[in-house]
């Protein structure tokens, strides 16, 4: 997953729609500074996916990985 957004479900089987804060979890990664100012990455699951997955900031991109339950 290379471009960062929260106007859907980070989860490419998804189609869920973002529509307010509290529905579901943003990711964000850590601030970079850049030529321009601060450089901000965020991506959203919506509430359904974030029960199942996460998101995990790598190697400059999101990926998306299940999580894992502890019972």
């Amino acid at each position: 997953m290379k471009k960062a957004s929260v106007s859907k479900c980070a989860n490419p089987e998804c189609d869920v729609r973002f529509k307010r804060l509290g529905d579901g979890k943003l990711f964000v990664r850590p601030a970079e500074k850049s030529g321009k100012g601060l450089k901000q990455k965020a991506m959203w699951l919506c509430q359904e996916c974030a029960l199942h997955f996460e998101l995990r900031y790598r190697h400059e991109e999101f990926h998306l990985v299940h999580r894992r339950h502890v019972a």
